[in-house]
């Protein structure tokens, strides 16, 4: 079933979808744009990023990241701006009194969805497990909607342990790693799915038209290059975008994936940027629903 067929199914079934996640629940296949805040709080800088695909995207998923402004107090803006934003709850080099205090105000706040990880600072300080964070939002934040990250490309006894554990202390969807390939994929999102059937998977994808930012992001992530995409890279952007349309399509047509979140390689990505991944959506038959879902 594509996308397209998904949100005709889930408008016959009844009113369309007011969040992400009753998007994901009534099969609209429904598209985020994931976005890095500034390192300082800009309020113009954050609405641009976070508007880049205003028209096809129903929340923002706004990262945590070291020396930038923290994907709460953004996320909290974004709030104030009438977006819907997922926050970054990113447990390494915290306690769990701190976490604690973070939880209430996000839920003060109304912000109804948060993405559980560790975070950047992991390892040098772990801080709480994943879990227990998990638990916690569940304690403070009754009905606030909990996401977990997956790195389908490292997957192996003892991460698909965690991945339950996250699953089952609350988790209710599981965010993927950048899809270039989709094998992994499916595999993770076969065992999300095996583990806990109303799980939702979203898979990540980006859009690459550069070598260099092939060798950039698969040096970040630790994985070997997709030797078919280096490739078409090489090939020319053209090329470049019709291999991001098609990845787009392949998510939309899986039962296993419910949604997808948008990621560009730079922060501020070249003018047109925005324009040619909303005609890569639609071309994958994605945008369609998206837009109707985001017309809200």
């Amino acid at each position: 079933m594509t996308a397209l067929d998904r949100d005709r199914a889930s408008r016959d079934a009844g009113p369309m979808p007011t969040s992400f996640v009753e998007a994901m629940a009534g099969g609209a296949f429904p598209v985020t744009i994931e976005i890095t805040t500034p390192r300082t709080p800009k309020p113009a800088v954050l609405l641009r990023r976070a508007r880049l695909l205003e028209a096809c995207t129903l929340t923002v998923n706004v990262i945590q990241r070291p020396d930038r402004q923290s994907s709460l107090e953004a996320a909290l803006a974004l709030r104030a701006e009438g977006l819907e934003p997922i926050w970054h709850l990113a447990t390494g080099g915290r306690t769990l009194t701190a976490i604690a205090a973070d939880i209430e105000r996000a839920w003060e706040g109304a912000i109804g969805h948060v993405l559980c990880l560790r975070g950047d600072h992991a390892a040098e300080t772990p801080g709480p497990p994943v879990t227990e964070a998990i638990g916690l939002i569940g304690e403070l934040a009754p009905g606030m909607a909990i996401g977990a990250a997956l790195d389908q490309y490292h997957e192996d006894e003892r991460a698909r342990r965690l991945l339950a554990a996250k699953l089952h202390a609350g988790a209710a969807s599981i965010w993927t790693q950048p899809v270039f390939e989709l094998a992994p994929l499916l595999n993770s999102a076969a065992f999300v799915k095996a583990e806990r059937p109303d799980a939702q998977v979203v898979a990540m994808a980006m859009p690459l038209l550069t070598a260099e930012s092939l060798d950039a992001i698969s040096e970040r992530l630790r994985i070997p290059e997709p030797a078919a995409l280096r490739g078409r890279i090489e090939a020319g952007e053209e090329e470049a975008w019709g291999a991001f349309e098609q990845t787009l399509a392949a998510l939309a047509e899986s039962a296993l994936v419910d949604a997808v979140a948008i990621m560009t390689y730079r922060a501020d990505p070249p003018p047109g940027t925005g324009d040619r991944i909303v005609a890569a959506l639609r071309a994958a038959g994605i945008a369609e629903a998206a837009e109707a879902a985001s017309d809200r």
